[in-house]
């Protein structure tokens, strides 16, 4: 029996585990757990949190911009212009929304106000010719024509084989000319109205730089010429520059756009009337009137803005 009794306590003995002590200096390492999945569910969190937050602050953009347009459609102005602000201020980097309150503005009589909404937009679109004629637009209304002239030339620079910022430099320095007219500035007014004279020589310049095979291949657009909207601007600057023969051929040849042929009777009606030729001029007026019943009132103005002499 006891002899028995050893052998069991021996193999008891032996079926336990070994464990070896741990050697000196060494730490005994746990196992690590998982980190990174919290992390991640961190970063999925904010991503989803953040892409629904550019949703609704689009959506109510969007939907301010609505609101505004319709209160403008209906006349109602200031409520169209709250509401375009805030269309801004929820989607500040859409240049378009800005461009709009700009327009606002300068229908409001604000050009200040004007002018830093057209900056805010040509920030945003810094390639965009529209975007630098805006920008001369509210320079314009705000007195800084200088400025507005390097705008206007900045939209031909960008887009140089679109003839519209060629008449829209045109216009502004034929405007430009007339604001340093009225401040007395003469010199810088005839400068700016020389430079309106200077448009055709642009165009064709810029025409003669094409070659044989882009001339061909100019399907898509009117070869660039000098239309009835430089004319115009060429027109009014003959005028105030005191060229009155020059005026009445630019002006004419204005006229043959429908779309100008109120504001181009206006300006012939100015030329008719340092012509001596009243009567002449009186109908012209009548007629640009039945075209835009503000143009009668502005014939007034025009004809107080003194005129420089050859």
């Amino acid at each position: 029996m006891g002899k028995k009794s050893r052998h069991k306590k021996e193999l008891k003995n032996e079926s336990l585990p070994v464990t070896n002590p741990p050697e000196p200096g060494v730490t005994k390492t746990r196992p690590v757990r998982n980190q990174s999945r919290p992390a991640i569910l961190v970063t999925a969190s904010i991503t989803a949190a953040m892409v629904f937050l550019f949703a609704f602050f689009l959506a109510s953009a969007n939907s301010y911009a609505r609101q505004a347009t319709e209160y403008l459609q209906q006349g109602n102005v200031q409520q169209g212009l709250a509401a375009m602000q805030k269309a801004a201020a929820y989607s500040p980097l859409n240049a378009d929304y800005h461009t709009v309150l700009m327009r606002i503005y300068l229908s409001m009589g604000r050009p200040r106000q004007a002018l830093e909404e057209a900056r805010r937009a040509a920030a945003l679109s810094r390639y965009s010719a529209g975007r630098q004629a805006d920008l001369a637009r509210a320079s314009l209304a705000a007195g800084r024509y200088t400025d507005a002239v390097a705008y206007a030339r900045r939209a031909v620079e960008l887009a140089p084989y679109q003839i519209a910022w060629y008449e829209t430099l045109a216009a502004t320095c034929a405007a430009a000319g007339r604001g340093e007219l009225q401040a007395s500035n003469r010199d810088a007014a005839r400068r700016h109205l020389e430079e309106a004279l200077k448009v055709p020589e642009m165009i064709q310049a810029r025409v003669a730089g094409l070659g044989e095979e882009e001339k061909k291949l100019w399907v898509d657009a009117p070869m660039l010429s000098v239309t009835p909207g430089v004319h115009l601007g060429m027109g009014q600057a003959r005028y105030l520059l005191g060229d009155l023969p020059g005026a009445e051929k630019s002006l004419q040849a204005a006229m043959q756009d429908n779309q100008l042929k109120g504001e181009a009777s206006l300006w012939l009606a100015l030329v008719r009337e340092k012509q001596g030729k009243t009567e002449e001029a009186k109908k012209l007026v009548k007629e640009a009137g039945q075209i835009n019943k503000s143009l009668e009132a502005i014939f007034q103005q025009l004809k107080a803005v003194p005129a420089l002499q050859g």
